[in-house]
């Protein structure tokens, strides 16, 4: 019968009753500490006391899970709020320099067959075209860098296809 109301007796065998009593001793804390702190070790850490598995092993693989699982939070994180936008930037400028090289070509077409005898009317009217012709080069920028982005956002990072592999994707942006 239980000498203090608020604990409960069990019976373990007279092996590990000596056991106990033994590392109680040694570490100078009642049977009842011990044999407390023991119990609430395996119900914490929802592990099975009678199994041969290495317990620590356990935990150790849950808290690596545990970390693996942050560091992955971590870095899809870092792709939406850093990467993206590196990545949306290098091909603005890929599609850019690719659309303006492009330009310059048909301009210096252009311009050499047509400035020789040209009007000043003439001329303005080219440099109107010329304006139109550069807002529809920025709206074909745009338009391809957002196509880009979405491309590689439904593929997912690590999930490229082999046209991007072999670089077919840039060159037809520059188209």
């Amino acid at each position: 019968m239980p000498t203090n109301p608020g604990t409960k007796s069990v019976n373990v065998p007279a092996a590990t009753h000596h056991l106990l009593s033994k590392e109680a001793k040694r570490l100078q804390i009642s049977q009842a500490d011990y044999t407390g702190a023991a119990i609430r070790y395996f119900a914490e850490r929802g592990l099975h006391p009678m199994e041969d598995v290495a317990r620590e092993g356990q935990l150790i693989m849950q808290q690596v899970k545990k970390l693996g699982d942050r560091v992955f939070g971590y870095l899809r994180e870092e792709e939406r709020s850093l990467l993206m936008p590196m990545l949306a930037e290098m091909l603005r400028s890929r599609v850019t320099l690719e659309r303006v090289l492009r330009l310059n070509e048909i301009l210096v077409n252009n311009l050499t067959q047509h400035l020789s005898g040209l009007s000043e009317a003439q001329l303005n009217e080219q440099r109107e075209g010329l304006k139109k012709l550069r807002a529809q080069n920025e709206d074909m920028i745009d338009r391809q860098v957002n196509e880009a982005l979405t491309t590689v956002q439904k593929q997912g990072p690590g999930q490229l296809n082999t046209e991007v592999k072999s670089g077919k994707t840039a060159s037809a942006l520059s188209q």
